[in-house]
C-alpha cells in the first residue's frame, strides 16, 4: 500500500511540474510584417516581446533588428511558398512605393497585395490581415471633416491604386482590416523641421495638414491585436489620424518658435486648401494617443534631437 501511495504521490508531482512548466512556456502566435521599411521595422521590434515576428525585406537588414528577415522580393516565385511554411497567424502588409509613380503604386498597392493575399488564403492559421494604407485615397477637397463614413473620391494615381487595393482585400474571404494613414512624423522623419527653417520654400497656399505619430500607429496596430486575441471583433477600417488637423503655416511657425526663429510673415496666395480628417471610430474605443497633436509630437522630436 505505501509504495502505491509513493507512486501516486510520484505521478502528482509530475503532473503538477508539468503544469508549471506550461503555464511558464511562452508560445507566441507568429506575425508576418511584409514590408520593412521605418514603419515596419517599428512594427517589428515592437511587438516582437509578444509575438514571434517575421519580416519580409527586398533587402535585409540587421541594426536594431529584434526579429526575423527574409531577403525576398514579393514577386518572387519562392513568395507564397515562402509565407505558407512560416504559416503567420496575422499579416501586417506595410510595402511602400519605391517611387511617385504609376507603375510603382500599382505594383505596391495592387499587384504585390493580391499576392500577399493568395497567400495568406493559403495559410491554415491566418486569423487577420491588416493593410497599412492612406488617406491619400481621399482625394476631395472640403471644409467638412472626413472620417471613415465619408466615400473617398482619389484624385490621382496614388489615391487610385490604393483603393484598388483595399477593395480587393475587402472582396478576399480573408478576415482583415485597413489601417488608413495620415502623415507619418517621427524621429527619423523630420521634413518639417528642415522646412520650418527654409520659409523660401513654403508652399503658396495655406493648407490643412494631418497627421499621425510612427509610434501611436504601432501603438494602435498593438491594440488591435490585443484586441483580436481578446475575442474583440475588429472593424473593417480605421482612419488612423490624431485627430487634430492643424494648417501647414501654423505647424511650421510653431516649430520655428521651438527652434528660436522669429516668426515668418504669411503671405498666403487664395484661400485655405486641403482636408479635414477625424476619426469617428477611434474615439469611441479605450485607446489614447501620446501625441494627440504637432506640438506634443514636435516637441519630443526636437528635444530628442
Amino acid at each position: 500500500m505505501g509504495i502505491l501511495y509513493y507512486y501516486i504521490f510520484l505521478v502528482l508531482g509530475f503532473l503538477i511540474s508539468w503544469i508549471y512548466i506550461q503555464d511558464r512556456l511562452e508560445i507566441k502566435e507568429k506575425l508576418l510584417i511584409v514590408g520593412c521599411g521605418q514603419l515596419g521595422f517599428k512594427i517589428g521590434n515592437a511587438l516582437s516581446k509578444n509575438f514571434d515576428v517575421t519580416g519580409i525585406k527586398r533587402k535585409n537588414i540587421t541594426d536594431g533588428v529584434q526579429f526575423k528577415i527574409f531577403e525576398l522580393d514579393i514577386f518572387s516565385e519562392r513568395f507564397i511558398q515562402t509565407i505558407q511554411i512560416i504559416n503567420p497567424h496575422y499579416i501586417v502588409y506595410a510595402t511602400a512605393a519605391d517611387n511617385q509613380s504609376e507603375e510603382s503604386y500599382q505594383n505596391a498597392y495592387v499587384n504585390g497585395l493580391s499576392i500577399s493575399i493568395k497567400a495568406a488564403m493559403a495559410c491554415c492559421n491566418i486569423k487577420h490581415f491588416f493593410f497599412i494604407s492612406s488617406t491619400r485615397v481621399y482625394g476631395q477637397k472640403s471644409d467638412e471633416n472626413l472620417s471613415e463614413f465619408t466615400l473617398p473620391i482619389p484624385s490621382d494615381f496614388g489615391g487610385i491604386a490604393l483603393l484598388e487595393g483595399e477593395t480587393i482585400l475587402r472582396n478576399s474571404t480573408v478576415p482583415s482590416t485597413i489601417l488608413r494613414l495620415s502623415g507619418i512624423y517621427g524621429n527619423n522623419r523630420r521634413s518639417m523641421l528642415k522646412l520650418a527653417t527654409t520659409p523660401e520654400l513654403w508652399p503658396e497656399n495655406n493648407r490643412w495638414t494631418n497627421r499621425i505619430h510612427e509610434d501611436d500607429a504601432v501603438r494602435f496596430l498593438s491594440f488591435l491585436l490585443d484586441s483580436r486575441n481578446g475575442e474583440t471583433s475588429l472593424e473593417p477600417l480605421y482612419l488612423l489620424t490624431d485627430n487634430s488637423p492643424a494648417t501647414v503655416y501654423e505647424v511650421l511657425n510653431w516649430i520655428r518658435s521651438k527652434l528660436n526663429f522669429p516668426e515668418h510673415p504669411i503671405n498666403a496666395k487664395g484661400g485655405l486648401v486641403g482636408k479635414k480628417l477625424i476619426s469617428k471610430i477611434i474615439p469611441e474605443l479605450n485607446f489614447y494617443f501620446k501625441y494627440s497633436d504637432y506640438q506634443k509630437g514636435y516637441t519630443s522630436i526636437i528635444n530628442e534631437h
